[in-house]
């Protein structure tokens, strides 16, 4: 499920400054998503969330598909490669205004 820029979160901040969209990865744990986004699925239907944020499963086990229900706890799920590395910078993309 790859995250997309929401273009009607664009519409609604029209005139305001740009949000950004990050990624944060726990520990051991999910990736968090926060910002304006659309999550997708390989066939290209959106999954609606409603959300600001979202926590995106890593141990593929959780009982919510992509998102993360917590089961990596219970699992003793340990992520690979070590520690996450700090952010050396963050990207604020614009989302484009929404036409039609």
């Amino acid at each position: 499920m790859a995250p997309r820029p929401d273009p009607s979160a664009a519409a609604a901040n029209a005139g305001r400054p740009a949000r950004a969209t990050s990624l944060t990865s726990y520990p051991d744990g999910p990736v968090v998503l926060r910002g304006p986004f659309r999550l997708v699925d390989p066939a290209g239907v959106e999954l609606r969330t409603h959300r600001r944020a979202v926590a995106l499963c890593r141990c593929g086990r959780s009982r919510l598909g992509a998102l993360c229900d917590g089961t990596h706890r219970s699992t003793g799920f340990r992520a690979p490669g070590g520690p996450p590395r700090e952010v050396e910078r963050v990207v604020t993309v614009p989302l484009p205004a929404e036409t039609g």
